[in-house]
């Protein structure tokens, strides 16, 4: 069960990583999930070149501590 009354983990700036990729990224912007009981989080995955990098919208669970 999430507990809807804590803070997020993340803030606007802060840096994480993808679970699955490990990939790392930054949060763009904080907001409570609409069907998903957590926060979600726009997220700017900073890929390596060639590769550009592109934003996403993630729950807290897909992410780790970068």
């Amino acid at each position: 069960m999430v507990d809807r009354n804590r803070p997020a983990r993340y803030r606007p700036g802060d840096r994480a990583a993808l679970r699955a990729t490990g990939q790392p990224v930054e949060i763009l912007e904080v907001r409570r999930g609409e069907f998903v009981p957590d926060y979600v989080y726009k997220v700017r995955v900073l890929a390596e070149r060639p590769a550009r990098p592109y934003n996403l919208s993630v729950p807290e669970h897909d992410l780790k501590d970068g």
